[in-house]
Protein backbone atom coordinates (compact mmCIF):
# COMPACT_ATOMS: atom_id res chain seq x y z
CA UNK A 1 0.00 0.00 0.00
CA UNK A 2 1.06 3.19 -1.39
CA UNK A 3 -0.58 5.89 0.70
CA UNK A 4 -3.66 6.68 2.68
CA UNK A 5 -5.61 9.34 3.42
CA UNK A 6 -8.82 10.02 6.26
CA UNK A 7 -11.59 12.24 7.07
CA UNK A 8 -13.67 11.47 10.22
CA UNK A 9 -14.87 12.87 12.99
CA UNK A 10 -11.38 12.88 14.86
CA UNK A 11 -10.28 15.40 11.86
CA UNK A 12 -10.25 16.49 8.83
CA UNK A 13 -7.00 14.82 7.74
CA UNK A 14 -5.20 11.50 8.77
CA UNK A 15 -2.59 13.63 10.73
CA UNK A 16 -4.84 15.39 12.32
CA UNK A 17 -6.78 12.23 13.12
CA UNK A 18 -3.75 10.39 14.44
CA UNK A 19 -2.81 13.38 16.67
CA UNK A 20 -5.85 13.49 18.04
CA UNK A 21 -5.82 9.54 19.15
CA UNK A 22 -3.19 10.56 21.62
CA UNK A 23 -5.63 12.44 23.67
CA UNK A 24 -8.61 12.12 25.89
CA UNK A 25 -11.20 9.85 24.17
CA UNK A 26 -14.04 12.13 21.90
CA UNK A 27 -17.60 11.89 23.01
CA UNK A 28 -19.57 11.65 20.03
CA UNK A 29 -22.50 14.18 20.03
CA UNK A 30 -26.25 13.34 19.80
CA UNK A 31 -26.42 15.33 16.42
CA UNK A 32 -29.03 13.02 14.18
CA UNK A 33 -32.66 12.93 15.20
CA UNK A 34 -34.11 9.13 13.59
CA UNK A 35 -35.95 7.37 15.75
CA UNK A 36 -34.26 8.80 19.26
CA UNK A 37 -31.03 11.15 19.55
CA UNK A 38 -28.24 8.49 19.68
CA UNK A 39 -25.22 9.43 20.13
CA UNK A 40 -23.24 9.77 16.46
CA UNK A 41 -19.34 10.57 15.64
CA UNK A 42 -19.85 13.10 12.77
CA UNK A 43 -17.34 15.08 11.15
CA UNK A 44 -17.98 19.18 11.29
CA UNK A 45 -20.58 20.36 9.31
CA UNK A 46 -20.12 22.63 6.43
CA UNK A 47 -22.38 25.21 4.67
CA UNK A 48 -24.42 23.82 1.30
CA UNK A 49 -26.15 21.07 0.96
CA UNK A 50 -25.61 17.00 1.16
CA UNK A 51 -23.63 16.88 -1.87
CA UNK A 52 -21.85 20.44 -1.66
CA UNK A 53 -20.64 19.13 1.48
CA UNK A 54 -19.58 15.94 0.57
CA UNK A 55 -17.40 17.54 -2.34
CA UNK A 56 -16.09 19.05 -0.06
CA UNK A 57 -15.09 16.47 2.03
CA UNK A 58 -13.71 14.35 -0.88
CA UNK A 59 -11.42 17.17 -1.99
CA UNK A 60 -9.60 17.79 0.32
CA UNK A 61 -9.05 13.97 1.07
CA UNK A 62 -8.16 13.71 -2.65
CA UNK A 63 -5.78 16.49 -2.33
CA UNK A 64 -3.89 15.02 1.06
CA UNK A 65 -3.62 11.51 -0.53
CA UNK A 66 -2.45 13.28 -4.06
CA UNK A 67 0.37 14.68 -2.24
CA UNK A 68 1.11 11.49 -0.01
CA UNK A 69 1.13 9.19 -3.27
CA UNK A 70 3.91 11.15 -5.46
CA UNK A 71 2.59 9.86 -8.79
CA UNK A 72 2.74 11.89 -11.84
CA UNK A 73 0.06 13.82 -13.00
CA UNK A 74 -0.43 10.99 -15.58
CA UNK A 75 -0.26 8.78 -13.48
CA UNK A 76 -3.10 9.75 -11.18
CA UNK A 77 -5.68 10.84 -14.05
CA UNK A 78 -5.23 7.71 -15.24
CA UNK A 79 -6.14 5.71 -11.70
CA UNK A 80 -9.38 3.73 -11.62
CA UNK A 81 -11.53 4.04 -8.52
CA UNK A 82 -13.05 1.21 -6.87
CA UNK A 83 -15.77 2.57 -4.08
CA UNK A 84 -17.15 0.75 -1.21
CA UNK A 85 -20.27 2.01 0.79
CA UNK A 86 -23.24 0.67 2.60
CA UNK A 87 -25.56 4.15 1.97
CA UNK A 88 -24.20 5.70 -1.08
CA UNK A 89 -25.76 9.23 -1.44
CA UNK A 90 -29.23 8.00 0.84
CA UNK A 91 -28.72 11.23 2.30
CA UNK A 92 -28.69 13.66 -0.12
CA UNK A 93 -31.95 11.84 -1.20
CA UNK A 94 -33.95 12.26 2.43
CA UNK A 95 -33.82 16.30 1.67
CA UNK A 96 -35.76 16.29 -1.64
CA UNK A 97 -39.50 16.90 -1.51
CA UNK A 98 -39.61 14.23 -4.26
CA UNK A 99 -36.85 11.70 -3.38
CA UNK A 100 -35.61 9.14 -5.95
CA UNK A 101 -32.64 6.94 -5.52
CA UNK A 102 -29.22 6.93 -8.16
CA UNK A 103 -27.63 3.93 -8.53
CA UNK A 104 -24.75 3.66 -6.66
CA UNK A 105 -22.25 4.18 -9.71
CA UNK A 106 -23.71 7.71 -9.84
CA UNK A 107 -21.71 8.55 -6.88
CA UNK A 108 -18.78 6.78 -7.64
CA UNK A 109 -18.59 8.89 -10.89
CA UNK A 110 -18.97 11.58 -9.07
CA UNK A 111 -16.59 10.69 -6.57
CA UNK A 112 -13.79 9.96 -9.33
CA UNK A 113 -14.50 13.47 -10.47
CA UNK A 114 -14.02 14.82 -7.27
CA UNK A 115 -10.54 13.28 -7.01
CA UNK A 116 -9.54 13.77 -10.34
CA UNK A 117 -9.44 10.37 -11.58
CA UNK A 118 -10.64 9.23 -14.97
CA UNK A 119 -10.05 5.47 -15.30
CA UNK A 120 -12.66 2.85 -14.23
CA UNK A 121 -14.77 3.16 -11.78
CA UNK A 122 -16.77 0.17 -9.69
CA UNK A 123 -18.90 0.87 -7.47
CA UNK A 124 -19.25 -2.38 -4.68
CA UNK A 125 -21.71 -2.89 -1.52
CA UNK A 126 -21.21 -5.25 0.47
CA UNK A 127 -22.66 -3.72 3.90
CA UNK A 128 -20.07 -3.09 6.52
CA UNK A 129 -17.48 -4.88 4.36
CA UNK A 130 -17.99 -2.69 1.22
CA UNK A 131 -14.37 -1.03 1.65
CA UNK A 132 -12.68 -4.10 1.87
CA UNK A 133 -14.29 -5.88 -1.43
CA UNK A 134 -13.61 -2.50 -3.36
CA UNK A 135 -9.87 -3.05 -2.32
CA UNK A 136 -10.09 -6.98 -2.58
CA UNK A 137 -10.96 -6.11 -6.29
CA UNK A 138 -8.40 -3.62 -7.05
CA UNK A 139 -5.83 -6.20 -5.71
CA UNK A 140 -7.04 -8.69 -8.10
CA UNK A 141 -6.48 -6.53 -11.40
CA UNK A 142 -3.29 -4.97 -9.85
CA UNK A 143 -2.18 -8.80 -9.88
CA UNK A 144 -3.55 -9.46 -13.58
CA UNK A 145 -1.66 -6.66 -14.79
CA UNK A 146 -4.44 -4.72 -15.38
CA UNK A 147 -3.23 -1.62 -13.33
CA UNK A 148 -0.39 -0.53 -11.68
CA UNK A 149 -1.74 1.74 -9.01
CA UNK A 150 -5.74 1.58 -7.99
CA UNK A 151 -7.45 4.08 -5.53
CA UNK A 152 -10.10 2.52 -3.08
CA UNK A 153 -12.68 4.58 -1.47
CA UNK A 154 -14.83 3.66 1.70
CA UNK A 155 -17.68 6.32 1.63
CA UNK A 156 -20.13 6.62 4.69
CA UNK A 157 -21.55 10.18 5.09
CA UNK A 158 -24.41 11.17 7.93
CA UNK A 159 -28.11 10.10 6.76
CA UNK A 160 -31.20 9.72 8.46
CA UNK A 161 -32.34 5.97 7.36
CA UNK A 162 -28.95 4.30 8.61
CA UNK A 163 -29.84 5.26 12.01
CA UNK A 164 -32.94 4.58 12.40
CA UNK A 165 -32.42 1.18 11.22
CA UNK A 166 -29.91 0.00 13.45
CA UNK A 167 -31.59 1.79 16.75
CA UNK A 168 -34.83 -0.34 15.41
CA UNK A 169 -32.82 -3.33 15.44
CA UNK A 170 -31.83 -2.25 19.07
CA UNK A 171 -27.81 -2.25 18.09
CA UNK A 172 -26.89 1.02 19.32
CA UNK A 173 -25.62 2.08 22.58
CA UNK A 174 -27.32 5.41 24.05
CA UNK A 175 -24.30 6.63 25.73
CA UNK A 176 -21.02 5.20 23.98
CA UNK A 177 -19.01 2.05 22.39
CA UNK A 178 -16.38 0.26 24.62
CA UNK A 179 -15.08 -2.72 22.64
CA UNK A 180 -14.51 -5.84 24.88
CA UNK A 181 -15.26 -3.82 28.11
CA UNK A 182 -17.74 -5.58 30.30
CA UNK A 183 -20.42 -3.09 30.47
CA UNK A 184 -20.84 -2.43 26.43
CA UNK A 185 -24.10 -2.15 24.97
CA UNK A 186 -23.86 -1.65 21.71
CA UNK A 187 -23.07 0.27 19.05
CA UNK A 188 -22.15 4.39 18.13
CA UNK A 189 -22.22 4.60 14.52
CA UNK A 190 -19.70 7.32 12.80
CA UNK A 191 -19.22 8.86 9.14
CA UNK A 192 -16.06 8.69 7.53
CA UNK A 193 -14.19 8.56 3.77
CA UNK A 194 -11.03 6.81 3.92
CA UNK A 195 -8.74 6.39 0.96
CA UNK A 196 -6.06 3.96 -0.18
CA UNK A 197 -3.58 4.38 -3.28
CA UNK A 198 -2.50 0.39 -3.64
CA UNK A 199 0.64 -0.15 -5.76
CA UNK A 200 3.18 -3.00 -5.74
CA UNK A 201 5.57 -1.38 -3.38
CA UNK A 202 5.15 0.77 0.02
CA UNK A 203 5.60 0.43 3.79
CA UNK A 204 2.98 -2.17 4.23
CA UNK A 205 2.33 -5.08 2.54
CA UNK A 206 -0.97 -6.80 2.15
CA UNK A 207 0.06 -10.49 2.59
CA UNK A 208 -3.19 -11.43 2.28
CA UNK A 209 -7.26 -11.00 2.08
CA UNK A 210 -9.11 -14.02 3.64
CA UNK A 211 -13.19 -13.97 3.15
CA UNK A 212 -16.02 -16.26 5.38
CA UNK A 213 -19.39 -16.25 5.26
CA UNK A 214 -21.56 -16.73 8.30
CA UNK A 215 -25.32 -17.76 7.84
CA UNK A 216 -26.20 -17.99 11.47
CA UNK A 217 -27.59 -14.40 11.61
CA UNK A 218 -28.39 -11.33 8.81
CA UNK A 219 -27.27 -9.28 11.72
CA UNK A 220 -23.84 -11.05 13.43
CA UNK A 221 -22.26 -13.54 13.65
CA UNK A 222 -22.69 -17.12 15.32
CA UNK A 223 -21.88 -17.07 18.99
CA UNK A 224 -19.19 -19.59 18.76
CA UNK A 225 -17.16 -17.55 16.51
CA UNK A 226 -16.43 -20.46 14.33
CA UNK A 227 -16.72 -18.49 10.97
CA UNK A 228 -14.58 -15.96 11.99
CA UNK A 229 -12.07 -18.14 13.20
CA UNK A 230 -11.72 -20.05 9.70
CA UNK A 231 -11.17 -16.99 8.49
CA UNK A 232 -8.67 -15.84 10.31
CA UNK A 233 -6.60 -19.15 9.88
CA UNK A 234 -7.05 -18.83 6.07
CA UNK A 235 -5.61 -15.55 6.13
CA UNK A 236 -2.94 -16.93 8.34
CA UNK A 237 -1.87 -19.90 5.98
CA UNK A 238 -2.27 -17.52 2.60
CA UNK A 239 0.43 -15.23 4.37
CA UNK A 240 2.52 -18.48 5.22
CA UNK A 241 2.71 -16.95 9.01
CA UNK A 242 1.88 -19.19 12.23
CA UNK A 243 0.08 -17.65 14.72
CA UNK A 244 3.05 -17.00 16.97
CA UNK A 245 4.10 -14.12 14.52
CA UNK A 246 1.48 -12.15 15.02
CA UNK A 247 2.01 -9.08 16.80
CA UNK A 248 -1.04 -6.97 16.80
CA UNK A 249 -5.11 -7.83 15.71
CA UNK A 250 -7.20 -5.09 14.75
CA UNK A 251 -10.64 -6.21 16.12
CA UNK A 252 -13.93 -5.82 14.79
CA UNK A 253 -15.11 -4.97 18.34
CA UNK A 254 -17.91 -2.12 18.35
CA UNK A 255 -19.30 -2.88 21.81
CA UNK A 256 -21.65 -5.31 20.45
CA UNK A 257 -22.65 -7.60 23.88
CA UNK A 258 -22.65 -10.41 21.28
CA UNK A 259 -20.64 -9.55 18.63
CA UNK A 260 -17.13 -9.19 20.75
CA UNK A 261 -17.81 -12.13 22.64
CA UNK A 262 -18.43 -14.25 19.36
CA UNK A 263 -14.84 -12.87 17.74
CA UNK A 264 -12.81 -13.18 21.50
CA UNK A 265 -13.82 -16.97 21.56
CA UNK A 266 -12.78 -16.77 17.46
CA UNK A 267 -9.58 -15.51 18.79
CA UNK A 268 -8.76 -17.96 21.55
CA UNK A 269 -9.33 -20.68 19.55
CA UNK A 270 -6.76 -19.67 17.04
CA UNK A 271 -4.28 -17.65 19.49
CA UNK A 272 -3.11 -19.67 22.50
CA UNK A 273 -1.51 -16.96 24.01
CA UNK A 274 -3.68 -14.14 22.34
CA UNK A 275 -1.45 -11.22 20.95
CA UNK A 276 -1.67 -7.36 21.39
CA UNK A 277 -5.31 -6.41 20.16
CA UNK A 278 -7.13 -2.63 19.81
CA UNK A 279 -10.56 -1.28 18.09
CA UNK A 280 -10.74 1.42 16.26
CA UNK A 281 -14.68 2.05 16.24
CA UNK A 282 -14.84 3.52 19.86
CA UNK A 283 -12.39 6.29 18.42
CA UNK A 284 -14.40 7.08 14.73
CA UNK A 285 -17.48 5.16 15.52
CA UNK A 286 -18.82 1.72 13.24
CA UNK A 287 -18.19 3.89 9.51
CA UNK A 288 -20.26 0.81 7.95
CA UNK A 289 -18.88 0.59 4.57
CA UNK A 290 -16.00 3.13 5.06
CA UNK A 291 -15.13 1.01 7.82
CA UNK A 292 -12.35 -0.92 6.39
CA UNK A 293 -10.26 1.73 4.43
CA UNK A 294 -10.92 4.49 7.13
CA UNK A 295 -9.49 1.89 9.60
CA UNK A 296 -6.89 0.70 7.87
CA UNK A 297 -5.88 4.42 7.23
CA UNK A 298 -5.96 5.36 10.73
CA UNK A 299 -4.18 2.42 12.26
CA UNK A 300 -1.54 1.96 9.73
CA UNK A 301 -0.86 5.70 10.31
CA UNK A 302 -0.49 5.46 13.86
CA UNK A 303 2.05 2.20 13.69
CA UNK A 304 4.08 4.48 11.05
CA UNK A 305 4.50 7.13 13.81
CA UNK A 306 5.40 4.34 16.59
CA UNK A 307 2.24 4.10 18.41
CA UNK A 308 -0.86 1.33 18.96
CA UNK A 309 -4.23 3.44 19.33
CA UNK A 310 -5.54 3.25 22.76
CA UNK A 311 -9.04 1.76 22.63
CA UNK A 312 -11.12 4.28 23.81
CA UNK A 313 -14.08 3.23 26.04
CA UNK A 314 -12.72 0.27 27.31
CA UNK A 315 -12.30 -0.18 31.21
CA UNK A 316 -12.90 -3.28 32.66
CA UNK A 317 -12.32 -6.20 30.98
CA UNK A 318 -14.84 -9.00 30.62
CA UNK A 319 -13.81 -12.28 31.98
CA UNK A 320 -15.68 -14.57 29.94
CA UNK A 321 -14.69 -12.73 26.36
CA UNK A 322 -10.84 -12.47 28.14
CA UNK A 323 -9.26 -9.83 25.64
CA UNK A 324 -8.09 -6.74 26.88
CA UNK A 325 -7.26 -4.21 23.98
CA UNK A 326 -3.77 -2.80 24.74
CA UNK A 327 -2.28 0.64 23.74
CA UNK A 328 1.68 2.04 23.70
CA UNK A 329 4.44 1.59 21.98
CA UNK A 330 4.68 0.12 17.99
CA UNK A 331 8.06 -0.71 17.75
CA UNK A 332 7.67 -4.47 17.81
CA UNK A 333 4.54 -4.37 15.68
CA UNK A 334 5.70 -5.92 12.27
CA UNK A 335 2.77 -8.68 11.29
CA UNK A 336 -0.64 -7.21 11.77
CA UNK A 337 -3.81 -9.47 11.58
CA UNK A 338 -6.82 -6.89 10.59
CA UNK A 339 -10.57 -8.20 11.28
CA UNK A 340 -13.60 -6.66 9.41
CA UNK A 341 -17.26 -8.29 9.48
CA UNK A 342 -20.61 -7.01 8.85
CA UNK A 343 -24.22 -7.84 7.71
CA UNK A 344 -25.28 -10.42 5.20
CA UNK A 345 -22.58 -13.02 7.30
CA UNK A 346 -19.36 -10.77 5.57
CA UNK A 347 -16.33 -11.99 7.22
CA UNK A 348 -12.61 -10.71 6.05
CA UNK A 349 -9.44 -10.78 7.69
CA UNK A 350 -6.25 -9.18 6.43
CA UNK A 351 -2.99 -9.88 6.74
CA UNK A 352 -0.72 -6.82 7.07
CA UNK A 353 3.39 -6.73 7.33
CA UNK A 354 5.57 -3.99 7.29
CA UNK A 355 7.75 -3.80 4.28
CA UNK A 356 11.35 -3.03 5.41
Amino acid sequence: MRAAALASALGPDLDAAIERLSGAPLVPAPCIDAGGRWPYFAMPAASGSWMERAGQIARAVAEDLRRKAALSASEWQGLPCFVGSSSHDVGARESDADPALRPPLELAGTLAQWFGVRGPTLAVSSACTSGLTALQLALDLIAAGAFRHALVLGVELANRLTIAGFAGLGLLSPRAARPCDRGRDGLVLGEALGALLLSASGPWRIGSLAWGMDASSLTGSAPDGEVIGRTMQAALSRALWTASEVDLVKLQAAGSPAGDLSEARALRAIFPNPPRTVSLKSAIGHALGASGPAELALLLGALDRGRVPATWGFATADTEAGLTPSGGDAAAVRRVLFNLSGFGGNVCSMALQRST
